[in-house]
C-alpha cells in the first residue's frame, strides 16, 4: 500500500475523540493497551478491516480480535453469551483475556475469516478504552507490527512499524503485561487455550472447575484465532533457546554481534562485557521487556540472540510459547 502522513496523538481527551473519529471514518489508528498496541479499524467496515491485512501484510485467513470498552457492550460482537461464558467475564474482563464467541452480524466476515465466531475482548488500559468509547463502535485490531515480527510494547516500537500504513498512532506508555492476550474457546464442554497469555491455566481451573486443554492447528485447516498457524514473534536477528547459562558459549562471543536474554542472576564467570545482556528480576518482567528487547538488539545489529526459555510458571508458559515460534524451535542444546 502507499505510504501516508501518520498523525502522532496523545492520550488526552481532544486526541482520543479525534481517533474515535479516524476509525469511524474508515481510517486505522494504532492504540495502546496493557498487553501489546494494537491496529484498530471498525469491525464492521470490511472495507478498513481489509487495511489492516494490506498493513500488516497479515494472511486473510488469520483472523482479528474486536475490542470493546465494557464488558455491557460484549452483546454488540457476540451474538451467545453462554453461562460458562458468562463465569468467565466476570473474573477476568476487563483484562488479558480473549474470548471465543459467536459472532453477531454487524461483525464483518472479514474480521473472523469467514468463521462463524470471533475473538472479544475488553482491554483494562484506561487510553484503551477512552479511546474504544469515543470510537463508539466494536474496534477490530491485532497486534500493530509488520505479520510475523514481535508485537510492539512501546511506542516507538509501533511507530516504527505502522508509520505510514495508519492514519494515527496513539503515543501511550509502555505496555504492562508485554505479550498478547491468553485466547480461550468454550467447545463441547471444554475450555481450550488457543493462546497462552498472562491469565494461565491456574486461574481458568480456578474459575472453571476444570483442566483446560491445548487444542492445535492441522494442515490447511483456517486458524480459529491468532497466532496458531503462522510463524510469529521473530526479530530480524536468530533467536536460539537455552535452559542455563552455562550453556551459552561465552569464549566465543566476544567480537560478535549477540545479544543475551536472561533471568535472574548471572551465572559464575559471566558473559564478556561487550556483550549486551538484558537481564530480567523476574518472570513477569522479563514477559513484560521481551519483544521491546527483541526490539533494541535489532538496533543494535545483532546477528544472534541467545534467549533463556524460563520454567512453566505464571506467565512462563506464554513466554515458552513465544519464544518457541520466535525461535522456531531451535535450541542451543536440545533438551533432556
Amino acid at each position: 500500500m502507499g505510504r501516508k502522513k501518520t498523525l502522532v496523538l496523545e492520550t488526552t481527551a481532544p486526541d482520543l475523540r479525534k481517533a474515535g473519529e479516524i476509525i469511524r471514518r474508515g481510517g486505522l489508528v494504532v492504540f495502546p493497551t496493557e498487553t501489546v498496541y494494537g491496529l484498530g479499524a471498525d469491525a464492521g467496515n470490511a472495507a478498513a478491516c481489509r487495511r489492516i491485512f494490506s498493513a500488516k501484510g497479515r494472511p486473510g485467513d488469520n483472523p482479528l480480535i474486536v475490542h470493546l470498552p465494557e464488558v455491557f457492550r460484549i452483546p454488540l460482537a457476540a451474538a451467545e453469551i453462554s453461562p460458562e461464558a458468562a463465569l468467565l467475564i466476570e473474573a477476568f474482563l476487563p483484562g488479558p483475556l480473549t474470548l471465543i464467541l459467536p459472532k453477531t452480524a454487524g461483525i464483518s466476515p472479514s474480521v473472523t475469516a469467514g468463521l462463524p465466531d470471533v475473538g472479544i475482548r475488553v482491554p483494562s488500559d484506561p487510553a484503551a478504552r477512552d479511546f474504544l468509547r469515543f470510537a463508539g463502535v466494536p474496534v477490530a485490531a491485532p497486534s500493530a507490527n509488520l505479520s510475523g515480527r514481535p508485537s510492539p510494547t512501546t511506542f516507538e516500537m509501533a511507530w516504527e512499524a505502522m508509520e505510514g500504513r495508519a492514519d494515527a498512532v496513539i503515543r501511550g506508555g509502555d505496555c504492562t503485561v508485554g505479550l498478547e492476550s491468553t485466547i480461550l474457546r468454550l467447545s463441547g464442554g471444554r475450555v481450550e487455550i488457543l493462546r497462552p497469555g498472562k491469565i494461565g491455566e491456574g486461574e481458568i481451573l480456578r474459575v472453571m472447575k476444570k483442566k483446560p486443554s491445548f487444542p492445535e492447528v492441522s494442515g490447511d485447516e483456517p486458524p480459529p484465532a491468532p497466532g496458531m498457524k503462522y510463524r510469529h514473534y521473530s526479530p530480524r536477528a536468530e533467536v536460539l533457546l537455552y535452559l542455563r547459562e552455562e550453556e551459552i558459549p561465552a569464549a566465543e562471543l566476544r567480537g560478535k554481534k549477540i545479544g543475551v536474554l536472561a533471568l535472574g542472576p548471572g551465572a559464575p564467570g559471566g558473559l564478556p562485557a561487550d556483550v549486551p545482556v538484558a537481564r530480567a528480576a523476574s518472570i513477569d518482567e522479563y514477559a513484560r521487556r521481551l519483544y521491546a528487547e527483541f526490539f533494541v538488539f535489532d538496533k543494535l545489529g545483532c546477528e544472534r540472540i541467545y534467549a533463556v526459555f524460563p520454567p512453566p510458571e505464571g506467565i512462563g508458559d506464554a513466554v515458552r510459547n513465544r519464544l518457541l515460534k520466535a525461535a522456531g524451535g531451535r535450541f542451543l542444546r536440545p533438551p533432556a
